[in-house]
């Protein structure tokens, strides 16, 4: 995956299983993202073996959140362990209670979801031939990565997918902090006829100045990925003109955290996008799917990442149809995880 001008080719991610004296397994992820407000893997697991282990034993797995909770307020640097604890009570819970996660959510507002497919080739011509072909296979949301071209050849890429995709189709763009605002300016302005959904993230989380500007142009929505870390955050974020925002399991605090930053999302009328950090296994993304049955509204698409790994650890990954993802009714996540695999990308 190619993404302001970043080609990542690996992925490092905390994976947690917890386990009941009755046998119950419930799996939980948080992949390694500081620079999305996450934190390193050696950070997650020394906070992970320096006292969150200890402090689990003995706890009750159905008090979800609150577990979540104690944890924060006894390890404040635990953060990246505690959203892959979080997660995995859920899975823990519903396969012990036999219910799908999303009921422990509040229950499903929706069977399927569109997938938002990510475009970012290192050219126009191979964006367009890769959205034709998904296109084709039935995507209806596309989110075109900014940055690892040339603005004029981003805007190229913009235009080409709405000329070639026509009006019905959904296209968005994400710069992951890698525009300047005289960029993002040049950008909005070039790709007016592409009609994009909003332009996520296009500014370093410190120029504020650049994105009230931005926002207050009215072109295209505008959305924060990178600069949303907390509910502070989000609520924050609104006083910039910011028409909405992502949300991810590895920053708010697993998916109580997003449950709670959604609710507020709600309240401020911003739009929502649940994401996964490029790139998650289908752990993290099975929980990305849950909430997205779950929550009010998810306006702004879903972008679970496990399709984008060469290698997953489950046998059978959850596989959109024709662009859809049809929400697992399976308790928990709704997925099997592989321990032969997993132990193979141990470290």
């Amino acid at each position: 995956m190619l993404m302001a001008g970043i080609h990542i080719t690996h992925t490092e991610t905390l994976i947690v299983r917890l386990e009941t004296h009755r046998g119950i397994i419930g799996w939980g992820e948080n992949t390694a993202a500081p620079s999305h407000g996450g934190q390193t893997l050696s950070d997650m697991a020394q906070a992970f073996n320096g006292g969150i282990k200890d402090a689990l034993i003995g706890l009750n797995s159905e008090n979800l959140s609150s577990i979540s909770a104690l944890l924060t307020q006894k390890f404040p640097k635990g953060s990246g362990a505690i959203a892959a604890i979080d997660m995995a009570l859920y899975d823990l819970v519903g396969k012990d209670l036999g219910t799908p996660a999303y009921t422990l959510m509040g229950g499903k507002r929706r069977d399927s979801i569109p997938l938002l497919w990510l475009i970012g080739t290192k050219s126009v011509e191979t964006d367009i031939a890769e959205a034709q072909k998904c296109s084709a296979l039935g995507y209806q949301f596309f989110k075109l990565k900014l940055g690892v071209k040339s603005v004029k050849e981003d805007i190229q890429s913009a235009l080409g997918l709405r000329s070639v995709l026509g009006d019905a189709i959904q296209i968005c763009a994400d710069a992951n902090m890698g525009y300047s605002t005289e960029q993002a300016v040049e950008f909005l302005e070039g790709s007016r006829d592409a009609n994009i959904a909003f332009l996520e993230q296009p500014l370093a989380k410190e120029n504020l100045v650049g994105l009230k500007h931005i926002c207050s142009l009215n072109i295209a929505p505008i959305g924060l990925d990178e600069s949303i870390t907390s509910i502070a955050d989000v609520i924050e974020s609104k006083k910039y003109g910011v028409s909405g925002v992502s949300l991810k399991t590895l920053k708010l605090g697993g998916i109580s955290g997003v449950l709670r930053s959604a609710t507020v999302c709600n309240s401020l009328d911003l739009q929502i996008n649940l994401a996964g950090k490029i790139a998650e296994t289908s752990i993290a993304s099975a929980a990305v799917l849950q909430l997205s049955a779950a929550l009010d509204k998810v306006n702004w698409g879903i972008s679970p990442s496990h399709p984008y790994l060469a290698e997953d650890v489950v046998d059978q990954p959850i596989e959109p149809n024709k662009g859809i993802y049809h929400i697992p009714n399976q308790a928990g996540l709704g997925i099997e995880v592989s321990e032969s695999k997993l132990k193979h990308f141990q470290v």
